[in-house]
Parts: C-alpha cells; sequence; structure tokens
C-alpha cells in the first residue's frame, strides 16, 4: 500500500476515462499479464510454506535486474529467531509490497530474543500482472490462516502489519483474538480509512478498467504499477473494518487487545486523524500506544501518545511520509547511504527531472504540500524512519522485552 497515492490520485481520472469510453489501455507484456501457476495458500507448514512460495517465485517473478538470488530473498517470507517460543509476532505487508518491508524492524526485535514471521500475499512478489485475480477474501483467509500455524509455535503471539496488512490483521483480531489469544496488534501506516471518497468505487470497476496505470519497475522490494483488483482488495478491506468498527452495539465494535501504532501525521491517502480516533475510541485495551509522526497531535491522553516532529531541516525532511516508519536510515535500499530515490512524488514534471538527475532534495510523503519557507525545494519520497531506534525501544516495551513503564514514554 505504499503505492496507494501515486494510484488515488489517478483513480478519479480513471473513473471520468471510463465514463467517456476511452483511456482504456491494457500492457500485455509478461510483466502486466496473469500467470498461470495458482500461488501457493493454506500450506500446512510454514517450512513448506517457504519452500512452496521460493518455487512459485522462481518460477513466475519476471526479474527486474540480473541478480535473481537477491530479489527473490526480498521477496519472500522470511523468519527469524525461530528457535524462540516465548514471543512471536506475526506480520503482514501491504499492497504491493513484500516481506522485505518488515526486515529493519524483524532484526532488531529478533535481536532481543522476540520471534518475527512475515508472510506474503497472493499476488505479490511474482510480477504486477498477478494483482489481476486477487481478492479480499483471499488475503483474509491466507491471514487467518497464518495467525492459527503461528499460534501453535508460540506462547505469547502479536499481529500486525503495515497499511492493508494492519487491516488484514485487526479484522482477524474480532473473531481469533481471544480464542487464539493475541497479547496484541502491532500495526505500522495503518490504512483503516482513505483520504479519497472516489476509493470507494475500485471494487466496482475493477474488472472495466484493470489498470489504472501501467509503470517502468525498477524497484525490487515492491511493485510501481498494480491492478485495480488489488486496489479493489484493500478496498474491501476497509469497507469490512469500518462495518465491525461501526456496530450499534459497543461489545462488537470494539477490541478489547492491546495496540502499538506508528502513523505518519501527513500520510497522504490515509485518514489519520479517523484512525487516530479509532485508536482511541475501538480498542479499548489499557495497554496502547500510539506514536503519532508530525507537528499536530490528536487530541489524546499523554500517557496514551509519543509525538515526533518531522520537521528536521539537518536532514532536510519536512513530514514522515506511508512507508518511512518501517525502515532504519542504515537499510541498504531506503536508508541515507543508498542512492535509491523515488521521485515520481506527486511533484511537476521539472521537479521530478531533477531529483532524477540527482540534484539535491528534501524528502516527504507523497504530494506533500511544502510551506512557504519550503517553496521551491525538490522532493523525493523520505523512505526511512529517523526516530527508528526509538520506535524499536518502543516495541520492546509493549511485548514486555523491556520495563513496562517505558510504554510510550517520550523519552
Amino acid at each position: 500500500m505504499s503505492i496507494f497515492s501515486f494510484y488515488a490520485a489517478r483513480l478519479c481520472a480513471a473513473t471520468v476515462a471510463l465514463i467517456s469510453l476511452n483511456g482504456c489501455s491494457v500492457s500485455h507484456s509478461t510483466q502486466f499479464s496473469d500467470s498461470d501457476q495458482r500461488f501457493p495458500t493454506s500450506v500446512d507448514s510454514y517450512s513448506n510454506y517457504l519452500r512452496d512460495v521460493e518455487a512459485y517465485l522462481y518460477a513466475q517473478r519476471v526479474f527486474i535486474g540480473n541478480n535473481k538470488a537477491q530479489e527473490i530473498t526480498m521477496n519472500m517470507p522470511f523468519e527469524c529467531a525461530s528457535q524462540v517460543r516465548d514471543t512471536g509476532i506475526l506480520l503482514v505487508h501491504g499492497l504491493g509490497d513484500s516481506p522485505y518491508f518488515f526486515r529493519d524492524v524483524a532484526q532488531a526485535l529478533c535481536n532481543e530474543g522476540i520471534r518475527v514471521r512475515t508472510i506474503l500475499l497472493p499476488g505479490h512478489g511474482s510480477k504486477p500482472g498477478d494483482m489481476l485475480s486477487v481478492s479480499y477474501e483471499q488475503w483474509q483467509n491466507e491471514t487467518n490462516h497464518h495467525i492459527r500455524l503461528f499460534s501453535r509455535e508460540v506462547e505469547n503471539m502479536y499481529i500486525g502489519g503495515f497499511s492493508t496488512g494492519a487491516n488484514l490483521t485487526t479484522i482477524a483480531s474480532f473473531s481469533m483474538a481471544e480464542k487464539y489469544d493475541v497479547k496484541g496488534l502491532i500495526h505500522f501506516s495503518p490504512a483503516f480509512k482513505s483520504r479519497f471518497f472516489v476509493s470507494r468505487l475500485a471494487p466496482y470497476i475493477d474488472q472495466l478498467f484493470p489498470w489504472p496505470n501501467v509503470e517502468e519497475e525498477d524497484n525490487p522490494s515492491r511493485y510501481n504499477s498494480t491492478a485495480m483488483p488489488g486496489f479493489a482488495a484493500y478496498q474491501e478491506s476497509v469497507n469490512v473494518l469500518q462495518d465491525l468498527f461501526s456496530q450499534s452495539n459497543e461489545e462488537a465494535r470494539t477490541l478489547k487487545v492491546p495496540v502499538f501504532m506508528v502513523v505518519a501525521e501527513k500520510d497522504s491517502v490515509v485518514d489519520t486523524q479517523k484512525i487516530a480516533e479509532q485508536f482511541r475510541d475501538n480498542f479499548t485495551h489499557a495497554k496502547k500506544c500510539l506514536i503519532w509522526q508530525g507537528e499536530h497531535s490528536p487530541a489524546l491522553p499523554s500517557k496514551l501518545i509519543v509525538q515526533q516532529t518531522m520537521k528536521l531541516p539537518q536532514q532536510r525532511i519536512s513530514a514522515a511520509s506511508h512507508m518511512s516508519t518501517l525502515f532504519s536510515d542504515k537499510n541498504s535500499l531506503y536508508g541515507t547511504q543508498s542512492r535509491f530515490r523515488i521521485c515520481d512524488n506527486g511533484q511537476g514534471s521539472d521537479e521530478e527531472a531533477r531529483c532524477n538527475a540527482g540534484e539535491e532534495v528534501w524528502y516527504g510523503p507523497w504530494g506533500y504540500e511544502a510551506e512557504e519557507e519550503e517553496v521551491g525545494n525538490v522532493y523525493a519520497r523520505l523512505t526511512y524512519n529517523p526516530y527508528f531506534d526509538t520506535m524499536v525501544e518502543q516495541l520492546l516495551a509493549f511485548t514486555g522485552k523491556s520495563k513496562a513503564s517505558r510504554l510510550c514514554a517520550s523519552n
């Protein structure tokens, strides 16, 4: 779902194109065609799952570079600290992304004795064309299946995810948290509600307009293009979750499960104010913490929130992005030493060209609206979290691996 900003901005145009019966182009290249092999789902054990997914990716992935083994590794589900049975976290990625998005968080937690397991959602990791046949139900069933598997292997199980993955694990918690003794939810940039009304149309136009755009694929860790059925599957997860959150019976609409969230205030597509409200109202366990990366804190008791300024001119950072919550500044692809830039960031073509040419850039979310003193800056996507180590400390407090009194402490 880190590609939401790009697609939501084009969804209105796609709808207009549909109405006028033109503008509906589909690429017939291998990259944008559906595979004839079924993605492995509901596999009976995690080790067999890894074997089957690896075989599938080697057979179906359209590689974007020469290092095939590296691309497979970046997109593979993985587990670290597999010998640990005391505490474990199952994490689910977002729309168009891959388990690589959890590499930094997982390594930091595994180093502290927490087992971390990830999964790959159907349609991901191989080629954008495989998103043509995905559905919300498929993703939800696979998420629920891995929750059941993981619950047999750890005594204290936490679940959560990034963006769409946060939706899927929250939905699962309504029916599974008590039965499988889920100890808490851990969410990065949860995508509970979109900022764009037009995104609600996605489930109705996914078959009529399958490709809102086709982009060059140059990122080994995620798709730059996505098919409309993938966007529709995300929107269905929003619809299901919002229905659960709006039940007339208070017992039905609330989750009595501890929750930890990291939210970027200026996230360009996710309605972060609504997420803050639902953090307050729909998660009723006393143990909860919201890390809010931005300048305008939501109205929450101080004991429930850590506010982190993202006005960091020394690092040329203007605001956090949807994806930046997850990565360390040392990440080889998204960190400060990498030459990889996401310049397609909702700015003008001249600024994008200057970014691609290697000019000095500032960093923020897609579509960032520069303030007066920032006008003229060229922007790239912020792809790392300048407070990564602090976030890890908070996660350790949340999971009981450090002093509980440190949970949601500002210092």
